[in-house]
């Protein structure tokens, strides 16, 4: 009886230590539970947090808006004041000409930039608003689990069960597996990155092999004379490689896929990262040309030579920045590097000299224009095409400011000319092609190699219909534009002609594609950029570019021509 008893006691016993250990662990679960509780409340605060940091960011970005505006309604009082006081300076028209056109280059892009942050801020109060939809689901879930946790804890001292360990999964087991589960996610979304970086430069290699002709695409942002219509009729896909666009009719659409695609909030330095790699091969010993193609207003020139000397400079005073700096780190190198530009604009199929006011060490020279010789273009005994009797100025590559202030010069050479032309044949700087031209020719004493490449930068005429033009009442507007079509309508026949593999390319139907001629030979590397107004009115035009890039896009001219020779240490001759 004794030892029932004791049985007894000892079972009892027992019974009592497993509900107080069910009941410890069910506090400790609790606990866990209104820790993630509290989590889940910090992230909720965090994110409110970053809401109102884009909120201010947009309004710091609507204050410079305002800001520049305020400028540029100064400036145009203190031209307005210039000009009714005096005569007009051409000086300080060409520069309030420059500032205005920063000013409004830069207000578009902060425009664009503050509709993407919208749209940013848009998706950001969505998330917000989901992930506290969920917060609030999952904080009732809690609240639910804890309030069965304590009435298992309340009934566990009255039940007898024999729980046998791993039936309950232990928290800590569970938030070491939620952790692992977040770092291979993470692991995989790095992995995810990777390849496809390295799918692009694959991809890129691939088009370089085959000497395809690379097609850029940029939409510029909405400016002050579209109007107040602000509903894009172009659609960037986030792979920054698509695009939408609309067509003529309701509901109608059309897609393209190009090598690289530029959203209207694209700045000049993200387009130009793009490009330095060609600009690198006219360094190499490559013939490189990047031609700009589009309608008028669609943002050509800007991409090309920009405005100002600061954010909103375009490809060519970058491209020569970043050859100066590359000759400069190549000069310990035993490399000494020569430097000459030249610029010219093909108009009604004449082909005029922009500098024909500048000396070769770019001063300028005291007499009229109408002296100058005519130029043409030539090919040499190579075969080679070059400009007979056009203007080339020296381009200092030891002292990198003297270089860049004498492009400088050069610009404004070339607009002081194009405005000229401008007042005298009733032209816009848009109603002809211009081409700049960068001869390179680097050598080294140790090695004896010699490199010769040449950059193209093409500003092609606006490519928009004679009917939307206007030109049909003036004959002089009429000439210029029946002019262009024919250039551009000879660009398109060359682009067909090397897609369908033709053994005759029409090289000399125009001066535009006679120039062109090596880049677009297989002797060379070609990058177009085909530019884009996101206005509703000029989705046809916007569309005849497009389907023009797109059979660009597939042209492959093969693999391009290095132009290097090797000579004898003791200069004895090249071989």
């Amino acid at each position: 009886g004794g030892s029932r008893s004791g049985v007894g006691v000892e079972g009892s016993s027992s019974c009592g230590t497993d509900s107080w250990s069910e009941r410890v662990k069910s506090n400790n679960e609790i606990k866990e539970l209104r820790k993630e509780v509290k989590s889940k409340d910090d992230e909720i605060r965090a994110l409110r947090i970053e809401k109102m940091s884009l909120e201010s960011e947009v309004f710091a970005y609507q204050k410079d808006i305002e800001t520049s505006n305020r400028d540029y309604e100064n400036l145009e009082k203190d031209f307005k004041e210039l000009e009714g006081s005096q005569s007009q300076n051409s000086e300080a028209q060409i520069q309030l000409e420059v500032l205005t056109t920063e000013h409004t280059a830069m207000t578009a892009q902060l425009n664009a930039t503050c509709a993407d942050l919208e749209e940013i801020k848009t998706r950001a109060k969505a998330d917000i608003d989901a992930k506290e939809e969920q917060w609030k689901n999952r904080e009732k879930e809690l609240l639910f689990e804890m309030s069965v946790l304590k009435s298992r804890a309340g009934k566990s001292a009255d039940d007898d069960l024999d729980m046998e360990n791993g039936d309950v999964d232990d928290p800590a087991v569970l938030k070491a597996r939620i952790e692992e589960r977040d770092r291979r996610i993470t692991e995989l979304e790095e992995q995810l990155l990777n390849g496809e970086q390295l799918r692009r430069a694959l991809h890129n290699r691939i088009q370089e092999l085959r000497g395809n002709i690379r097609v850029f695409v940029r939409t510029r942002p909405f400016l002050p004379n579209d109007g107040a219509a602000s509903n894009s009729s172009i659609d960037i896909m986030p792979d920054g490689e698509s695009l939408a666009i609309q067509g003529k009719h309701a509901g109608e659409g059309h897609g393209f896929k190009f090598d690289k695609i530029f959203a209207p909030s694209a700045g000049q330095g993200v387009v130009f990262d793009e490009v330095s790699e060609f600009v690198q091969s006219a360094l190499d010993g490559y013939n490189v040309c990047l031609f700009s193609y589009g309608q008028t207003g669609s943002g050509k020139t800007h991409t090309m030579q920009g405005s100002g000397n600061g954010a909103m400079r375009g490809i060519i005073p970058r491209a020569v920045e970043q050859i100066l700096q590359q000759a400069a780190l190549m000069q310990s190198q035993r490399w000494k590097f020569t430097m000459k530009a030249s610029f010219l604009e093909i108009y009604n199929e004449d082909l005029r000299d922009l500098l024909v006011m500048m000396n070769s060490d770019g001063s300028f020279k005291q007499r009229n224009t109408s002296s100058a010789s005519k130029i043409s273009i030539k090919r040499n005994q190579e075969g080679k095409s070059y400009v007979d009797g056009i203007n080339k100025v020296d381009i200092d590559v030891e002292d990198k400011a003297a270089g860049l202030a004498q492009l400088e010069a050069v610009m404004v050479a070339a607009a002081r000319a194009r405005s000229v032309a401008t007042t005298k044949m009733n032209a816009q700087s848009s109603r002809s092609h211009s081409v700049f031209m960068l001869h390179l020719c680097g050598s080294n004493e140790e090695s004896g190699t010699i490199v010769e490449g040449a950059l193209n930068l093409c500003d092609l005429a606006g490519s928009e219909r004679l009917d939307r033009s206007g030109a049909g009442s003036d004959h002089k507007r009429l000439k210029e534009t029946q002019a262009i079509n024919k250039s551009l309508s000879s660009l398109g026949d060359v682009f067909t002609s090397l897609a369908n593999g033709s053994k005759h390319i029409p090289f000399r139907n125009s001066k535009l594609t006679y120039l062109l001629q090596d880049c677009l030979s297989g002797d060379g590397k070609a990058l177009m950029f085909v530019n884009l107004s996101p206005t509703i009115e000029s989705s046809n035009e916007s569309l005849c570019s497009l389907r023009f890039a797109q059979r660009v896009n597939a042209v492959e001219l093969g693999k391009a021509t290095k132009h290097v020779q090797y000579s004898s240490k003791q200069g004895s001759g090249r071989r």
